[in-house]
């Protein structure tokens, strides 16, 4: 085969099959990191050593904005990028972004598509581009480009970064799902320590102050026994009232961890039972209106739907210093509507929603959550003063 090729074709594929090589190594070690920062880093760095670049950038698509966003550039001052946007319909990348096909381009600044502020501003000078989109699945999730080879691009190179963007594009969703998953674990860990954290404070406030009060009694009644004796009933009958407290208050917290009603009657019964526990402890009115909820769900969506009932109710008791409290649950139609709704303070939802991390709540984001895990639609409504209403909707029939 040599003997058919020239000496300058001979070392030209000889050079790809070391790029090849390279990549090939180098793809292996892409697949091992999920730290999806440093797997970025990476990848660019990789695609301007295997094409003889001095410069590059790597960019993701932001669905939300739609928008390339810079991640990663090398070259000028480019780290001043880092995070700033473009349209995903705009300039050379956003072709290659659009279309999922490679762009090679000789002049930059010849070529009418090019978008020169973000380079110009960094001090960048760009002339040969080679732009790859980076697809993963058959849907495109970002653009890798290279820069300012010191010879001209050639198709060779646009396939060799091809090959390579199609590796790294799947290397960066098991970063990105690896992140995610890490994010999730950290807020299970979340929950469960808010939820030992309210466990707690029920139990050192509730059982165990009864507890406490219940030993005190019975050493009264030991000394009462030995002085007075006649006034034993008496004070059997206060001990059996702050046992029965004691009972009723932890019955009540394992009602609110695991209302087995829930399971074996449904969302009617349960919440019935519900408001009549809360009637007994709570100082403020509370009205329900559950008349036509006849219809028997899945038991995560019960679960689901009553969680949320329990979180709407356990906020506006912590927060809205309300006078009236009112729980609707409605069939109409083919849909199911339940409503909380309290006359408190009211909140800037918007506000409190940016404000998760600094706040450590997470009621609203669990609220969400279960939502979601009941198919329907969440909506919060609230103004300071004016009270809150937390509402789900959901269709009988999914």
């Amino acid at each position: 085969m040599s003997g058919n090729l020239s000496l300058s074709e001979l070392e030209n594929l000889r050079a790809r099959i070391t790029a090849l090589e390279t990549l090939q190594t180098i793809a292996r070690d892409l697949t091992a990191e999920l730290d999806l920062d440093a797997l970025l880093r990476k990848i660019l760095r990789a695609a301007m050593h295997v094409s003889h670049s001095t410069a590059g950038s790597l960019f993701l698509y932001d669905a939300a904005t739609h928008d390339l966003v810079f991640k990663v550039i090398v070259g000028g001052g480019g780290d001043a990028l880092k995070e700033t946007r473009i349209p995903a319909d705009r300039g050379i990348v956003g072709e290659s972004f659009l279309q999922q096909r490679a762009i090679v381009v000789d002049d930059a600044e010849a070529d009418p598509r090019y978008f020169s502020a973000p380079a110009k501003n960094v001090g960048l000078f760009i002339q040969r581009i080679v732009a790859v989109p980076l697809i993963a699945q058959g849907k495109a999730i970002g653009v890798l480009e290279v820069m300012n080879k010191s010879e001209s691009y050639t198709q060779d190179d646009a396939d060799l970064l091809t090959a390579f963007a199609t590796q790294s594009a799947i290397a960066i969703e098991n970063a990105r799902l690896y992140g995610q998953v890490l994010d999730e674990r950290d807020r299970i860990l979340a929950v469960e320590a808010a939820v030992r954290h309210e466990l707690a404070r029920d139990l050192h406030d509730g059982p165990a102050q009864m507890l406490a009060a219940l030993i005190m009694e019975i050493r009264f009644l030991r000394e009462l026994a030995q002085r007075d004796p006649n006034k034993l009933m008496t004070e059997f009958v206060n001990l059996e009232a702050v046992a029965q407290k004691a009972m009723y208050q932890t019955r009540n917290i394992l009602f609110d961890l695991r209302p087995v009603i829930l399971e074996q009657q449904g969302l009617g019964p349960a919440l019935e039972q519900y408001v009549m526990r809360l009637r007994m402890v709570e100082p403020f009115r509370i009205a329900l209106n559950a008349e036509t909820l006849k219809t028997r769900f899945e038991p995560k969506v019960e679960a689901a739907i009553f969680s949320i009932v329990q979180e709407a109710v356990n906020n506006a008791k912590k927060h809205a210093n309300a006078t009236q409290l009112e729980i609707e649950a409605r069939e109409e139609g083919n849909t199911l509507t339940i409503s909380v709704r309290d006359d408190g303070r009211g909140f800037d939802v918007l506000q409190t929603r940016e404000n998760y991390g600094a706040r450590g709540s997470l009621g609203l984001l669990n609220m969400k959550e279960r939502a979601e895990i009941a198919r329907g639609r969440l909506e919060i409504h609230s103004e300071k003063e004016k009270g809150t209403t937390v509402k789900l909707s959901r269709l009988l029939q999914v």
